[in-house]
């Protein structure tokens, strides 16, 4: 199976997506569980007057143990699901422009 071009151009595009846009979303998935499992420990102690606790520490470590998953997830999502809707809208355009040349080259006759 031989690639022109615009294959080839699509192909390279879907790669630097998934790569790019799924390191993206887990980088920004994870700051902002870091983020707020860090405020979950602040206001835990600032509900102690100060003192810190491991009760805190667990609260937090729980937080970030349970998102972590969901956040592998979503990233993945985010990656993976728009390259096949992108290529079917592509080739879906395709079809439609073809169709259109087609009908003139009809009434051309």
């Amino acid at each position: 199976m031989k690639l022109n071009g615009w294959k080839r151009l699509g192909v390279v595009a879907s790669v630097v997506w998934i790569i790019g846009a799924g390191f993206y979303t887990l980088g920004n998935l994870s700051d902002e569980a870091v983020e707020t499992a860090s405020q979950l420990t602040l206001n835990c102690e600032a509900a102690r007057n100060g003192q810190g606790s491991q009760e805190c520490d667990q609260r937090a470590t729980d937080y970030l143990d349970e998102t972590t998953d969901s956040d592998r997830i979503e990233a993945a999502a985010v990656a993976f699901v728009p390259v096949p809707l992108g290529w079917g809208f592509a080739y879906l355009l395709l079809f439609i422009v073809v169709w259109i040349k087609r009908g003139f080259a009809q009434s051309a006759r």
